[in-house]
């Protein structure tokens, strides 16, 4: 199905080069006898590459992709592999550690997510906004530094480090970004 430019939405899934992508962002500018120029932003969802197009002209073909999204819950993993369930079917997906890219760092047990499917084959899953993760290793804090912002590095649960302000000790709960990974809060 052919979009047309007023139809674009941030986050709508589009078969552009023949690849599923999502739609960060997108701009249209037109010159006075000129045809209009449309500017994308755009991810490919099994690579996972954030990548620009411009697209010229009057006949400009912008094709929507069929991807499905399907409530799932992440339930373990193994040397390559992570499984989640279908929350309706209750039948357990498998994804290879590749697919994943960096969603990797917030998987924690019974994680919330939607599994992507292209062509009735899961591609990638999407995650929420925020996770609540565990701090298993931060440094104590050295009283009177602050001359870097008041930070210190923290390794949570999954292997993932961040900075994280320095009254956060180890086994606190916090939450964190997943479009930034950076500090949100102590929960």
């Amino acid at each position: 199905m052919s979009l047309a430019y007023n139809e674009l939405k941030k986050g709508m899934a589009l078969d552009i080069d023949e690849k599923p992508c999502i739609l960060l962002e997108h701009s249209r500018s037109k010159k006075d006898r000129g045809a209009p120029v449309i500017k994308m932003r755009y991810k490919e969802i099994i690579s996972g590459k954030v990548l620009s197009k411009t697209f010229s002209g009057y006949d400009i073909k912008i094709e929507a992709a069929e991807i499905e999204r399907i409530a799932a819950t992440y339930l373990y993993s193994d040397q390559d592999n992570y499984y989640f369930m279908n929350q309706s079917s209750y039948e357990q997906i498998k994804l290879d550690r590749n697919m994943l890219s960096d969603y990797i760092n917030f998987l924690v047990d019974q994680l919330k997510i939607d599994l992507l499917y292209y062509e009735n084959n899961p591609i990638s899953v999407e995650l929420p906004n925020s996770v609540e993760i565990k701090v298993v290793s931060t440094d104590n804090a050295v009283k009177g530094d602050t001359t870097q912002g008041a930070t210190k590095k923290a390794i949570l649960e999954t292997g993932l480090e961040i900075n994280v302000p320095l009254f956060i000790l180890n086994e606190d709960l916090i939450k964190i970004d997943t479009r930034t990974s950076e500090y949100i809060g102590r929960l």
